[in-house]
């Protein structure tokens, strides 16, 4: 075979292009990911709250969403969780934002959420 003295490989700006797109998806991932495990965590225990309201009072089921959402460091206070009882369920709503800071600070992004359980309530 003959050798082409002019041909090197040329494509070596297409595979940075592509690790710089991966680096920044990423970081991102990196960011995003601890959070979304972290609320969906805090869902699942407001799930099970909401299921106990049959023998838990109001203020029990506030104490325990509030305490479980400081341990995850989910910014929910008294001011934006409601816990409203029916004849026939149990209600807990949360509303909080978690802002994301990407790249050092350059870009903040809040995400917002309004997390809202309804279940009924069994008589025990």
């Amino acid at each position: 075979m003959r050798r082409r003295r002019g041909i090197t490989g040329a494509g070596n700006l297409g595979c940075l292009i592509w690790l710089v797109v991966l680096v920044l998806v990423g970081h991102v991932l990196w960011k995003v990911v601890p959070v979304k495990i972290r609320t969906s965590t805090f869902y699942d225990s407001m799930q099970e709250q909401a299921s106990f309201g049959s023998i838990k009072s109001d203020h029990q089921i506030e104490y325990e969403v509030l305490r479980r959402a400081q341990e995850l460091q989910i910014p929910v206070t008294k001011d934006n969780l409601k816990v409203t009882r029916t004849r026939n369920s149990v209600i807990i709503e949360a509303h909080y934002q978690i802002p994301i800071e990407f790249f050092g600070g350059a870009y903040r992004y809040v995400w917002k959420f309004d997390q809202t359980i309804e279940r009924p309530t069994f008589l025990v």
